[in-house]
């Protein structure tokens, strides 16, 4: 009888979940992603690959096969949204201005998906970045996420080999997905949350059942030691995810080894994803120093090589 409730629930969760992706892309900007090219990575279930917009960066000698510095990007989805491609912008500029190839992972969804399998994508993606070392420098290997991919940017952090990331770079991610939405407030007036409901709905649609205390769900409970040696949170003042971001990442700043590199940028006036909204001359300027503090840490974590 449990699985069949269980399969009822997982209907309901599917078909809401099929409403807002409708509704989602009926708003959503139409303009194509330009990757240099694409790649499809063997995943561990067998009956797909993993799909990978490839952002190259630009080299003087084009006769150069030296091994680039890579950055895996994920993408911001609540963890049921299909939008990978967001990013595009944010990844071609890091490939132009960092050296570092960019590879934009476009990681399996719920409630299709269910945790782990988004972070086991992750990590295929990891292991097929190490056997290729002709064309990856494992040893300048960073991420960098958006949102849920923030989140499973900490995540993957913590179950990889310590060292695997030189640098990570979390933009407005949540980390605590055991607190009630609802109850989360931004730190400045006027910021609000995102829709509860749907929040709510995604997240349940990710976890199904398992303690969202795991670390390998909420980051916050993670132990920060095995967090990269460069870290980055940027943040917005009228995201209700901003507060609980900030504190991770001052209990990562505070609890640092010697030589451990935390900077905490909470932008003003700047609600969630503000970086992918195209009006507002503070969204613009936020967004395009959220941009650079990405490319400088980037660059500091390969001067430490």
């Amino acid at each position: 009888m449990a699985g069949f409730f269980d399969f009822l629930r997982y209907s309901y969760l599917k078909i809401l979940v099929a409403i807002s992706r409708f509704l989602i892309r009926r708003v959503t900007s139409s303009s194509s992603p330009t990757p240099d090219s694409l790649l499809n990575i063997p995943s561990r279930d067998q009956k797909r690959t993993i799909k990978v917009h490839v952002y190259k960066p630009h080299v003087e000698d084009a006769g150069s096969s030296k091994p680039a510095p890579v950055l895996i990007n994920l993408y911001g989805s609540g963890f049921a949204i299909p939008l990978h491609g967001l990013d595009d912008n944010f990844c071609r500029l890091m490939a132009k201005t960092t050296g570092f190839v960019v590879l934009d992972v476009n990681y399996c969804l719920a409630p299709e998906y269910p945790f782990p399998a988004a972070l086991n994508d992750i990590e295929d993606t990891v292991k097929y970045v190490l056997n290729h070392p002709d064309e990856y420098q494992a040893s300048q290997l960073s991420v960098s996420g958006f949102s849920s991919g923030g989140t499973l940017a900490l995540a993957a952090s913590t179950i990889l080999p310590r060292g695997t990331f030189k640098t990570l770079i979390a933009f407005y991610p949540a980390t605590n997905l055991l607190q009630d939405p609802s109850l989360r407030k931004a730190p400045a007036p006027g910021g609000k949350d995102r829709s509860t409901f749907w929040t709510k709905i995604f997240r349940e649609s990710y976890i199904r059942g398992i303690d969202p205390r795991d670390p390998r769900i909420s980051p916050a409970f993670a132990d920060t030691d095995h967090f990269p040696a460069n870290m980055l949170f940027v943040t917005g003042e009228l995201d209700a995810s901003a507060v609980e971001a900030e504190e991770l990442a001052e209990r990562a700043k505070n609890g640092a080894h010697p030589g451990k590199n935390v900077i905490i940028r909470r932008m003003k006036g700047c609600g969630h994803a503000f970086d992918q909204k195209l009006t507002g001359e503070m969204n613009i300027s936020a967004r395009n120093e959220a941009y650079e503090l990405a490319a400088e840490i980037l660059k500091k974590g390969q001067e430490g090589r």
